[in-house]
């Protein structure tokens, strides 16, 4: 593919993976925030098999954009590229795990439920903030260095993975995080947003001063 049409469908990957947990988080958030998550899920088994299907397709999203993404990436620094696609084939893996665990409060009884939700909070912890913060920096870094957007936006990538990095951290540790929440997941959720329309509509800058 032309550089071009990478920045281009890459672009549209940043959105759907974004879409596809917009829309999850719309579906289950009610649910799971129920007085009683358990009776809420199970009565809700089609919306929660749609937020399944909808995580799943995020999950495959988002490690398309670093298959996508590891050409143009790999000509400034191939190992940093590797490691991307790596470490985006590990979040897509745990929220996919995460997301399937939803499946299994279907048919849970009150004992199981408890697990299955620890469960799936590890999981999205680890993969929607730990291993995204971790990937947000490496593709950041890269195209910093290799000057491929705005450097003002690849600055701004850097600290959102930070950020939701940290975020992740705090939750694994089991340290509240409800007051933080929002404004360590703003500047990346924003960040991607505004990466995704640039390259569709701009493309890379091909190495150039930005």
């Amino acid at each position: 593919m032309s550089d071009r049409k990478t920045a281009v469908i890459a672009g549209l990957f940043f959105i759907l993976a974004t879409a596809m947990g917009v829309g999850v988080a719309v579906l289950l958030a009610p649910l799971l925030g129920a007085e009683a998550p358990l009776p809420a899920v199970q009565a809700n088994a089609g919306l929660v098999r749609l937020a399944t299907l909808m995580d799943i397709v995020m999950a495959g999203a988002v490690i398309a954009i670093a298959v996508v993404l590891y050409p143009v990436l790999a000509r400034s620094h191939k190992a940093l590229a590797a490691g991307y696609l790596m470490a985006r084939t590990v979040e897509g893996l745990l929220l996919a795990l995460g997301g399937m665990a939803w499946l299994g409060l279907l048919t849970a009884s009150e004992a199981q439920a408890g697990l299955l939700m620890a469960q799936s909070t590890a999981l999205f912890a680890l993969g929607a903030e730990v291993t995204f913060g971790v990937t947000a920096l490496v593709l950041n870094t890269v195209l910093f260095q290799a000057r491929l957007v705005p450097r003002w936006l690849s600055l701004w990538g850097l600290v959102g993975g930070g950020l939701i990095l940290a975020l992740g951290v705090i939750k694994v540790l089991g340290l509240p995080y409800g007051a933080v929440e929002a404004a360590l997941t703003a500047p990346i959720a924003l960040n991607e947003m505004v990466l995704a329309v640039w390259l569709i509509v701009k493309g890379f800058s091909k190495g150039e001063a930005a």
